[in-house]
């Protein structure tokens, strides 16, 4: 087993297909597909479930996967630092952020990556906060930004900001602050009982003591909205995700209070795996953006 087969394999589990993984390497298929076949040899089981549309990763092959990628982003960083003679930083670090955290976060944190550190690719994937967690301790990604939730070994965190809700009503609506009992006795269109932020809102509900009347269910936040502006619920959100909608008149943000309902965004690094030269700088980079924007008004309803 050597390095190159290992890189082969994880492309292609992550494709679920050779030839994917073959046009992105740049390998001719059949000497990939020898690759794997020369693996399943060596290890004594099967690593891939072939069918007409690709391939699934086996049991095996989803665990050699999965252990491989820290494995392999260890010798990156090795090599990368090896080879930097001089204080300009070189490689690439790979970020992972929640969909609205990325649309204010991501521009801007690459404008200043591309300033400050030309030689270094910034590549920045959006997912849920679960998403972001499983990247970050299988090595798929070096640094995470996630709304804080149940603790999680092996990783260190930092809080950001404190990011409050709102609930997000049609047109027409009085642009005053509202109770928080009041405002989830209204028809509420929120993401599945799954999303973090849903979490959130029925906690709270718990705690208060009241059922909140949700009449539908919907993980897309442009959906999601469309059916407030249209008159049919309201939602409950933070700001940014509906400033620009709120500035021109299609919806209205009113703060929740009594009590407040606020959520934290925290920094996740890695404890089970050495950081890059690239974690460090970067991890100061993103916190100084999120200062920068929020002190310019550019990440409204939040606070340090």
């Amino acid at each position: 087993m050597d390095l190159r087969q290992l890189r082969s394999f994880v492309q292609i589990a992550e494709l679920e297909s050779i030839t994917a993984a073959a046009e992105r390497l740049g390998v001719a298929q059949p000497a990939l597909s020898r690759q794997v076949q020369l693996l399943e040899e060596e290890l004594g089981v099967p690593l891939l479930c072939r069918h007409g549309r690709g391939v699934i990763p086996t049991e095996a092959g989803r665990m050699l996967a999965d252990r491989a990628r820290p494995i392999l982003s260890d010798v990156d960083a090795m090599v990368h630092d090896v080879m930097a003679r001089d204080h300009r930083l070189r490689g690439t670090v790979t970020l992972g952020l929640p969909p609205t955290v990325a649309e204010v976060l991501a521009t801007p944190l690459v404008t200043e990556s591309l300033r400050v550190y030309p030689d270094v690719k910034l590549r920045v994937v959006a997912g849920f906060s679960g998403h972001v967690q499983d990247w970050l301790l299988s090595g798929t990604i070096d640094i995470g930004v996630t709304y804080q939730g149940a603790k999680v070994p092996l990783v260190r965190t930092h809080p950001l900001l404190l990011e409050r809700l709102f609930l997000v009503e049609p047109p027409g609506a009085p642009a005053k602050p509202i109770t928080l009992p009041e405002a989830l006795s209204r028809r509420l269109i929120l993401p599945s009982p799954s999303h973090g932020l849903r979490k959130l809102v029925d906690d709270a509900a718990r705690q208060a003591l009241i059922a909140p009347k949700v009449i539908l269910d919907i993980d897309i936040l442009p959906t999601l909205l469309a059916f407030v502006e249209r008159g049919t619920g309201s939602t409950i959100l933070p700001l940014v995700s509906v400033f620009q909608r709120v500035n021109e008149g299609r919806l209205v943000a009113r703060p929740i209070e009594s009590p407040v309902l606020d959520r934290t965004l925290v920094l996740w690094t890695p404890l089970n795996r050495p950081g890059s030269r690239l974690t460090g700088p970067f991890t100061t980079m993103l916190g100084d953006t999120v200062c920068r924007l929020v002190a310019a008004g550019e990440w409204p309803g939040t606070k340090l």
